[in-house]
């Protein structure tokens, strides 16, 4: 996955979106928003607000995550 995220731009992303550019379903994105919106500002791992009664992510945050913990998309079972 090539994607080019400079990190001066203000790149906010809802869990759909997320799920798009990075594979992961955007139920798991959006319980990890939720999960990071609960931890103090200081200590969350990706940077979380909420709008409009759901969770933005902020991209450079979540491909840094999603590069750290290693786990990919699952892929279907046959």
């Amino acid at each position: 996955m090539a994607i080019e995220i400079t990190l001066d731009q203000e790149t906010w992303v809802i869990a759909s979106e997320g799920a798009e550019l990075t594979g992961y379903s955007s139920r798991y994105l959006g319980q990890l928003a939720k999960k990071n919106s609960l931890r103090p500002e200081g200590e969350r791992d990706i940077k979380v607000r909420k709008r409009a009664n759901r969770f933005e992510l902020w991209l450079p945050d979540l491909l840094r995550y999603i590069e750290e913990i290693g786990y990919g998309p699952h892929q279907d079972k046959k």
